[in-house]
């Protein structure tokens, strides 16, 4: 079964045999199982395979994939913990949760926020119910890797309330030792419940690391999940992250992702409008440059009648960077009233900067409104003329235009009062 298998994935496979992790629960070990099976048919994709034409993980043979151990930080490492907002913070140090960093604070009833290993052992018939059902395995070979090694994350469970407060999950990546680990992430939310997530992701050491990152949300009754996410992994990190989400009827799941870190990153998200009134808004800013590839891939389903998603993704690339963005939007049979709109822009900072876009419509339904564009250029010559005639250095007007045309999604995408977090990541990047 083995035989066509290349290197990285015989040695992630192999990580089985080290596992520390014990399973008491047979539904999750049948599903760790049958998840490690379908990998090991599988392995890695390739470039053979549409979906990762323009992204190859050959890199993955160049690291060490074995399980990764706990890890402490001293207090040196800390720098990029504190974030000048209040939030119930959880905090992983190579997959596993950190107890010593996380402060979650009082909650209240309709509301647990905790860690995947405890929500196992304190929840296990919520956990057999969702973990693994609103992201199934199917053709994703990666989310396959994450689930046969599920056994830490961040699990979030509300109903009937709004959460005052974020959620604030940081997956910190250390160089040294082993360096490959999975997190797994549950969002439930119902009955009209409201919750911002905020995941972050940091590295730390000067080792290649991986990390393979699954969340699953279901978000159904009227209810509001906002996932903002800011994927800032050291320079030879790589960096895997899926998400599946399931919209409701009258509920919404904002997305909004930030990716400017990590040697290689991959942000796939698969949304499904599943009943009337759903609502979905995906917005990203990727920043690269020197050899970092993005990758970002979605696809937002329309599967019932009256459903609605608007998309759009804004990058800068400079030097040899190179950015992927395939955008797929499906209207089911049936699914009239449907409005999905698609928009991707790019900024080539430099003559050696790639960006590959690939925006799809596939539609079978008759009463719809669809629309989607994706474009590439140059800062423009006039205006960089202008600010310098007027004594702005040169770099300063390119900083100022580039911040400005990348911004924009934030002020449309984000919440006012998380938007300074991502907009000083932005001058932090133009500044490096």
């Amino acid at each position: 079964m083995m035989n066509n298998l290349s290197e990285s994935s015989r040695a992630l496979i192999a990580q089985n045999n080290s596992a520390t992790f014990t399973c008491s629960d047979p539904w999750l070990a049948q599903l760790r199982k049958s998840s490690l099976e379908k990998f090991s048919a599988e392995g890695l994709p390739t470039s053979g395979a549409e979906a990762w034409k323009y992204t190859s993980l050959k890199i993955l043979d160049n690291i060490d994939s074995s399980n990764c151990q706990a890890a402490e930080l001293n207090s040196r490492d800390l720098s990029w913990l504190p974030l000048d907002l209040k939030t119930h913070r959880l905090v992983f140090v190579n997959g596993r949760f950190n107890k010593t960093l996380s402060a979650i604070n009082q909650l209240g009833s309709g509301v647990k926020v905790l860690s995947l290993s405890e929500a196992l052992a304190t929840e296990p018939r919520v956990m057999e119910d969702y973990l693994g059902q609103i992201g199934p395995v199917q053709d994703l070979p990666v989310l396959a890797l994450n689930t046969a090694f599920i056994e830490d994350g961040l699990v979030v469970l509300i109903e009937g309330v709004a959460l005052d407060k974020p959620v604030e999950v940081v997956f910190v990546s250390q160089g040294g030792g082993s360096i490959a680990h999975h997190p797994r992430n549950l969002v439930v939310a119902k009955d009209g419940a409201q919750i911002t997530i905020l995941e972050r992701h940091v590295g730390i050491g000067g080792r290649a690391y991986l990390t393979n990152s699954v969340f699953e949300v279901l978000a159904e009754e009227s209810s509001h999940v906002k996932h903002y996410r800011m994927l800032d992994d050291s320079e030879v990190g790589i960096n895997l992250s899926t998400v599946k989400a399931r919209v409701g009827e009258q509920s919404t799941y904002d997305s909004f992702v930030l990716s400017m870190g990590s040697r290689l990153s991959r942000s796939e998200i698969h949304v499904a409008c599943e009943a009337e009134g759903a609502h979905t808004n995906l917005n990203g800013i990727y920043v690269a440059r020197a050899e970092q590839h993005m990758d970002h891939t979605t696809l937002i389903e329309h599967l019932v009648p009256n459903t609605t998603s608007t998309e759009c993704y804004k990058g800068a690339l400079d030097e040899g960077a190179r950015g992927v963005f395939q955008g797929s939007i499906l209207v089911s049979d049936g699914a009239d009233g449907t409005d999905a709109r698609m928009s991707n822009k790019t900024l080539l900072l430099s003559d050696e900067a790639e960006i590959y876009a690939k925006p799809q419509l596939e539609i079978y339904a008759d009463d719809v409104q669809c629309a989607h564009g994706c474009t590439a250029g140059e800062l423009d010559e006039d205006a960089l003329f202008y600010f310098c005639s007027r004594g702005i250095p040169y770099a300063t007007a390119r900083s100022m235009l580039v911040e400005g045309f990348l911004t924009e999604v934030i002020d449309s995408g984000v919440s006012e009062v998380y938007q300074v977090i991502f907009k000083d990541k932005i001058i932090e990047w133009m500044e490096r």
